[in-house]
């Protein structure tokens, strides 16, 4: 007998996973990526784009995921059943004295370290229904929070002292990170990355027809919605805004 054999055997009981099936939902989604891939419509994120971890707060167990990828770690069903629900295709933007109670809960996390958040490192905040979203520094780092109160959030490192993201153009944006996690009801994305002084707005616009805006502030742009699209392959087109007119793109094509 192969050896090899042995050692697989060995290692099987080692995956999380093992015993859980995918959902019917799940496996249309593989389907139709993989013909989606066989008929040549899938282009490759560029190679510069980082791993991505994603903490459930309370919970001892991290998952890193690539930028795109489905199924990370995030708000508990409940909570984020509640946020979906409240969810607005218009933010409304926060200072970080208004959110300094959910900064100080972010800063807490292991996410980038742990600090003792103040309103000057709240870089970013929007409010959609009961789900404030921060982009905030953290240290040498930049890292994203989605919270829903009563300690239900989810926590992402964006940036660190190590890494040096590519610069956007005065009238462009990057593409930091895009995900998805949940199913059903509670399934939510986001999208967030670095905007040009000249960008006055950016909005989404889902293959499916929903427009939402995002919010813009200090250099980045970054919004959530209810649905799979983060964790799917250009099934979203983000729509910038300048003095001089409108690009549109797939995230594919952003830097």
């Amino acid at each position: 007998m192969d050896e090899r054999m042995n050692d697989l055997r060995n290692l099987a009981v080692l995956d999380p996973a093992r015993d859980r099936e995918p959902t019917a939902m799940e496996w249309t989604r593989s389907q139709a990526f993989v013909e989606r891939v066989m008929a040549g419509e899938v282009t490759r994120r560029p190679a510069h784009q980082v791993r991505r971890r994603w903490m459930l707060a309370g919970a001892a167990a991290v998952a890193a995921g690539v930028v795109g990828a489905v199924a990370v770690p995030a708000l508990f069903p409940g909570a984020a059943q509640e946020a979906v629900a409240s969810w607005t295709a218009a933010p409304t933007s926060r200072t970080g004295e208004q959110v300094l109670p959910q900064a100080r809960q972010c800063a807490g996390n292991g996410v980038g370290g742990t600090t003792t958040a103040t309103p000057d490192d709240v870089v970013l905040a929007e409010q959609r229904g009961k789900a404030t979203l921060l982009v905030m520094r953290k240290g040498g780092s930049v890292i994203e929070c989605l919270s829903t109160g009563a300690d239900q959030f989810a926590a992402m490192g964006l940036t660190d002292a190590t890494t040096k993201p590519p610069a956007p153009a005065h009238d462009g944006v990057t593409l930091e990170t895009m995900s998805s996690f949940g199913e059903g009801r509670s399934m939510w994305s986001n999208i967030i990355g670095f905007a040009g002084p000249d960008v006055t707005g950016v909005e989404i616009r889902t293959n499916g027809g929903r427009v939402f805006q995002a919010s813009v502030k200090a250099g980045w742009w970054a919004a959530w919605w209810p649905g799979a699209e983060g964790g799917e392959v250009d099934t979203l087109t983000v729509t910038v805004h300048t003095a001089a007119g409108t690009t549109s793109h797939r995230p594919s094509e952003l830097p």
